[in-house]
């Protein structure tokens, strides 16, 4: 046996790989996007994914979410903590770092979100081609065994010829609005018969919706906000802050009880400024929101706030508004609020609650407190009369008088319609889906010895709806053959007996004629 390859020199030019590890990769480029591509269409990738994701949203659930107005104030985030400590003790730092309370738009969940929209994407892109091949160019030729292995099967004879039994059974189809295929390949007449062939698109929508709604809720989260306690003393400006260039004002607000004390409606007339005109206003309830530029104004709650005048030591004033004493203490004796002093420290004002007298501060009277951060002893405390100015920390406080304050929840979802659309195509594609089925059968129609035997079969899963279609269709086209099998035999009985009348009108004739 001759060998006809010739051995190859060694390089000795040094630079020849020794171990094979030097070679260069043999996947190209776009080979590893295909090995990527073909990972993520796997059903077992999305299926993990998807538990994931349900993971992690359950996790946001269970825990309390920090507001997404404190994530970027270090001291709000700082008294946020303080009170979940309380909760989850030596474990909020390490809930905090892994981005448990706040982990809607944490980066494990947005990792997790982002494959499985790949997943999605990849997925509908791969059966994308198969759908489309199944509507526009189905398969039309089907094996004798299909006709005996399928879910759905009929056969029946026919006393009529098979051309027109055939005729038959795509009448019929096109009469219930049926796509047909005809086919003489193979034996017999043939033909493919389906119904909502576009029906497997809703599964593209769907998918397609999915990862519109994800998108939309990135939007809102890096480009919206979301203030729950935006609270506003009624005859006070302030700004809505947020990158916005808005004020919102409270000109009024009104409240009224049912007769048990409960709060039967509350209305705030609202106004809202850009850039020092005018742009907004309506009265805004718990379900009537005003909305401006994308902002929503949502009512929320209300109550008293303090009016508070401040100066520094310079006689500037540094403050004046109201101190929303939106918080009540354990014990239920006081009310409270905070506010933000220039030099940093954190001012608490402390009122008596509805109906509490033992409190130590007198009706027209308000405590308040200076804090070094938020937490510890305050460094300076007083009690401030009505319209009497007090130094404390160096600042001179003026306690005017008490006020209502509305408490609203004021957002910018700019992924709004994006979050609609995605479930306007969720919608579609689930009706496609459930109300559209593709229903597919097969026909074979061949000449027997017996007569024409009458094949009628579809693979597709039991659906009680196209069961009793195509148990209806096969009795209907049955029916339909032994009628028309019935009209030419008496068609045929009709013709002998025309040509027997006119045999014996001859025979009648001959004898005549023979007698003359």
């Amino acid at each position: 046996m001759s060998n006809d390859t010739e051995p190859r020199a060694p390089r000795t030019d040094g630079a020849a790989p020794v171990d094979g590890l030097d070679d260069q990769a043999a996947l190209s480029p776009g080979q590893v996007l295909m090995q990527v591509y073909a990972f993520f269409y796997k059903k077992s990738v999305g299926l993990v994914l998807l538990l994931l994701t349900g993971l992690l949203s359950l996790l946001g659930v269970l825990f309390a979410q920090m507001p997404s107005d404190l994530k970027n104030d270090p001291q709000a985030t700082a008294r946020w903590l303080e009170q979940a400590r309380q909760v989850y003790g030596g474990w909020t730092d390490v809930l905090h770092k892994a981005g448990v309370f706040h982990m809607f738009s944490s980066v494990p969940f947005l990792i997790v979100m982002g494959l499985l929209a790949v997943s999605i994407i990849a997925c509908t892109v791969h059966r994308l081609p198969i759908i489309w091949r199944a509507a526009r160019h189905p398969r039309i030729r089907v094996t004798t065994r299909f006709f005996d292995r399928a879910r759905l099967r009929s056969r029946f004879t026919a006393p009529i010829g098979a051309e027109k039994a055939f005729e038959i059974v795509c009448a019929d189809a096109r009469r219930h609005r049926m796509r047909v295929i005809t086919h003489d390949r193979g034996p017999g007449r043939n033909a493919y018969i389906d119904r909502f062939r576009w029906g497997p698109f809703g599964t593209v929508l769907a998918h397609t919706a999915f990862v519109i709604i994800m998108a939309g809720f990135v939007v809102s989260s890096f480009t919206g906000f979301r203030d729950q306690q935006f609270t506003l003393t009624v005859g006070y400006p302030k700004e809505v802050g947020h990158g916005t260039s808005l004020v919102a004002e409270a000109k009024g607000f009104q409240d009224t009880y049912y007769d048990d004390g409960s709060p039967k409606d509350y209305v705030a007339d609202l106004v809202v400024y850009d850039d020092g005109r005018q742009v907004a206003g309506r009265q805004v309830r718990v379900n009537s929101p005003l909305s401006y530029d994308g902002v929503m104004f949502h009512q929320a709650y209300f109550g008293v706030a303090a009016v508070l005048s401040i100066t520094d030591s310079s006689g500037t004033e540094v403050f004046h508004d109201g101190v929303a004493l939106e918080r009540t203490t354990k014990d239920k004796k006081l009310i409270y609020g905070r506010t933000t002093l220039p030099d940093g420290n954190t001012l608490f004002v402390v009122g008596s609650a509805s109906g509490q007298t033992d409190t130590g501060i007198e009706p027209g009277q308000v405590g308040i407190e200076i804090y070094e951060g938020d937490a510890g002893d305050p460094i300076d405390r007083t009690t401030l009369d009505t319209g009497v100015p007090t130094s404390l920390g160096g600042y001179t406080f003026t306690f005017e008088r008490e006020q209502q304050f509305t408490g609203m929840t004021v957002r910018r979802d700019p992924g709004t319609g994006i979050v609609w659309l995605g479930f306007l195509l969720l919608f579609v594609g689930t009706c496609m889906t459930m109300l559209a089925r593709h229903r597919r059968m097969w026909v074979r129609v061949t000449r027997t010895d017996d007569g024409t035997l009458v094949q009628m079969a579809s693979p597709d899963r039991q659906d009680s709806g196209f069961t009793r279609f195509f148990t209806d269709m096969a009795v209907r086209v049955s029916s339909d053959m032994s009628a028309a099998a019935g009209e030419a035999r008496g068609g045929d009985d009709a013709g002998e007996n025309e040509r027997s009348d006119e045999r014996d009108t001859a025979r009648t004739h001959e004898r005549n004629t023979a007698d003359d």
